[in-house]
């Protein structure tokens, strides 16, 4: 351990908080360099997640977690720093997640429910029948199974969702096309 990250420990020990703040002048700006070059992160979320670190050393300086220290404080530092980082794009990756299926689920259910008024689930069938193979594959996963994009891509051998979506598209607009015509049997 290094003389001066000992000193820090003993001194934020007796209660002093200038250790603090020169351990975050000191790594502050090098740590944000470092970590939105390695994380997809903004300059705002490294500043917040540096400061945490700087508290949670702080509180495992003074609760006696940290007594002596393996490595140095800035090595330290950045370690509790960067699993903040993972914690945080985990979270936003899940909430991103979650807030795309809630919006393709509302979509689906707008669209079912306008669908169903205009169209008997057997005339939606029957169009689906009539509909290349692709797409009656597609559409029963996404609408009768539920698959979400990612899936119907990997179910399919699409490249990725991205495409699976494109195709779905396409597809819907050949399913609509079908029901204009069945719509137009049925009334004749």
């Amino acid at each position: 351990m290094y003389e001066k990250d000992n000193e820090f420990i003993l001194r934020i020990r007796r209660g002093e908080e200038t250790p603090i703040v020169e351990m975050y002048r000191l790594y502050r700006d090098e740590f944000i360099i470092w970590s939105t070059s390695q994380f997809p992160i903004q300059i705002e979320q490294a500043k917040d997640t540096f400061q945490d670190a700087i508290i949670d050393f702080q509180e495992n300086v003074k609760s006696g977690k940290l007594v002596t220290l393996s490595s140095s404080v800035k090595t330290y530092l950045f370690q509790i720093a960067k699993y903040k980082i993972i914690n945080l794009l985990k979270r936003e990756k899940r909430n991103t997640y979650i807030e795309e299926t809630e919006l393709i689920n509302r979509e689906k259910q707008d669209y079912m429910l306008a669908e169903e008024m205009k169209y008997k689930l057997e005339d939606i069938k029957q169009a689906i029948s009539n509909l290349p193979e692709d797409c009656q594959k597609l559409l029963k996963l996404y609408y009768f199974k539920e698959y979400d994009m990612n899936s119907i891509a990997r179910e399919l051998n699409y490249k990725n969702s991205d495409t699976a979506k494109s195709k779905k598209s396409i597809c819907m607009r050949k399913l609509l096309i079908e029901l204009n015509k069945l719509s137009k049997i049925l009334v004749l």
